[in-house]
């Protein structure tokens, strides 16, 4: 059953010639609609300007209205904020960034029109998969970073970079959505919209008003997009990583990165990790310093509609292909790589789409072996390409599986592929969850940010001062203080302490942190006071 979003426009509604369909994603900014296009007849995605902070739907069911006088002009700043990116939008016509139809005041706020893309957002294949091959990151992540180039040419940028605004389609091709750049403004005009970055993509200079951004803080967002695909989940916050940084820690990223070292190459890795530096100097600065980083001059497409097309007039048996059941197996970084490379010197090029459209039907890697192999001509040839690959059963890489490993290289391959029964296959384990980052004991001297990666800290370290407010109060005060600037309130809460040894003065120092009264009233109620000096 869907979901019901209560302040979201009604199926039915009519905005000009669009008529909503449903909801196809909600945030603290707007909301997002599959509608239908009554004068072209076709459907489209529309984007409503609707910051819940600030505003509310009226009883008419249509209208958008601020919450308040006191909203109205930090209302407003947003709406023309929203027109604005609309208008820069629409300029675009790149293959892997949303293409902008139209933009509409009406109803008291304004509205996106954009193409509609159907296929699966990335942050949903990723819930499905859990991980994927340094090929496939590739296949979807480099024509996103190709793409951002014309828009950093045009001194825009999207701001919000991470894998729910990341959609494949249907042809596998990638597409980046709902850029963040009217979101981020506004959020930086007021306090009352909390939640306009997203911890664990964002990089630390979008934390603030007065953060200096620019292409490298998009090259974070992409990191940190590819970081999640190799390891399976966000990479820390990148407020945390710069607090153990400056509490003279490593970086708390470092240790996750090790556990995925063994999967991919070490340039891979490199250019990931260079992306996601803390400090934005050593980042790539550019799209192009970027590509270089990973050995690309430019996007590498999937597999194309064209390439399959091609396929099915070369080897008609692979239509028998595409009516097995799907296997729903993932497979780990390396396998299919190698199996198309083993392919490609008995059939060219067009390997890799056999070998991509064989793995979708495949259990393991002796069925997607003597599966493709049918399609070799000689059989002196296929018995070769069948000793290469079917050891890859017998190495680490092997296909990500729940059955044993023994009951998975046990089936054989029927004679005639249309009887392939497929072994089911059960939900894969839960993704190892972030581990934990303990609360530190005492708040440290901070030191300056290092420009590269830091040594593990020795032993033989001197100790530094220690706050004289207790380890209770500071936790009391970033519980507090986060409730209202987020991810933010570690570091504020640190530099107060640093400030004064007196916990009446230390909270009336964060106090002043929040712009509004209420907000401040509501600080000083959680935190036990009612008076401040």
């Amino acid at each position: 059953m869907a979901p019901t979003y209560h302040h979201a426009l009604s199926p039915g509604t009519v905005i000009e010639s669009y008529e909503v369909s449903r909801v196809l994603g909600v945030g603290g900014f707007g909301v997002t609609y599959r509608a239908f296009d009554r004068t072209l007849q076709r459907d489209v995605a529309m984007k409503e300007y609707l910051p819940t902070g600030l505003a509310i739907r009226t009883p008419d069911g249509t209208t958008v209205s601020p919450k308040s006088d006191n909203d109205l002009e930090n209302y407003q700043y947003g709406l023309k904020r929203f027109l604005d990116e609309a208008r820069t939008l629409a300029k675009f016509r790149e293959p892997n960034i949303v293409r902008v139809i139209r933009y509409l005041e009406a109803h008291g706020t304004a509205y996106f029109i954009m193409d509609y893309e159907d296929g699966e957002s990335l942050s949903g294949r990723l819930k499905r998969v859990g991980t994927m091959a340094e090929d496939v990151i590739s296949a979807i992540m480099l024509p996103i970073l190709g793409s951002l180039k014309a828009v950093h040419e045009q001194g825009f940028l999207h701001r919000d970079i991470k894998p729910g605004n990341i959609y494949i389609r249907k042809d596998g091709s990638p597409v980046l959505l709902d850029f963040g750049a009217a979101r981020q403004a506004l959020g930086e005009q007021s306090r009352a919209m909390t939640g306009m970055v997203t911890p664990g993509y964002a990089p630390f200079e979008q934390y603030f008003s007065s953060g200096k951004q620019g292409p490298w803080s998009d090259m974070y967002g992409i990191g940190a997009t590819i970081y999640h695909c190799m390891a399976g989940f966000a990479p820390v916050a990148s407020t945390e990583r710069i607090a153990a940084i400056q509490d003279g820690e490593p970086d708390p990223l470092r240790k996750i990165t090790k556990l995925v070292t063994r999967q991919y190459s070490e340039r891979f890795l490199q250019a990931v990790t260079s992306m996601l530096a803390p400090n934005a100097k050593d980042r790539p600065q550019t799209v192009d310093e970027a590509l270089a980083a990973f050995g690309s001059d430019g996007p590498r497409a999937a597999v194309s509609p064209a390439a399959d097309e091609r396929l099915s007039t070369e080897f008609p048996e692979t239509q028998r292909i595409d009516q097995l059941a799907d296997s729903q197996a993932t497979w780990q970084p390396g396998v299919l790589s190698t199996v198309e490379l083993n392919l490609e010197q008995h059939i060219g090029p067009l390997s890799k789409a056999l070998v991509r459209k064989a793995s979708r039907k495949a259990a393991n890697i002796e069925q997607l072996t003597e599966l493709v192999s049918r399609f070799i001509p000689s059989e002196k040839a296929k018995t070769v390409f069948l000793a290469k690959t079917q050891i890859i059963g017998e190495t680490e890489i092997l296909p990500v599986a729940t059955e044993p490993v023994d009951a998975i290289l046990k089936p054989r391959m029927p004679a005639d592929i249309s009887q392939l029964s497929q072994p089911s296959i059960r939900s894969r384990p839960s993704i190892r969850s972030r581990p934990s980052i303990r609360s530190r004991p005492s708040i440290r001297s901070r030191p300056s940010i290092p420009s590269k990666p830091m040594a593990p800290s020795t032993p033989s370290t001197p100790s530094q001062p220690v706050s004289a407010i207790d380890e209770a109060a500071l936790r009391l005060a970033e519980e507090s203080l986060a409730v209202h600037v987020g991810p933010m309130a570690r570091i504020l809460v640190k530099k107060a302490a640093k400030r004064t040894s007196d916990l009446e003065e230390f909270y009336t120092i964060l106090a002043k942190e929040l712009p509004a009264a209420e907000q401040r009233d509501a600080f000083r109620h959680a935190v036990g006071k009612s008076a401040w000096r």
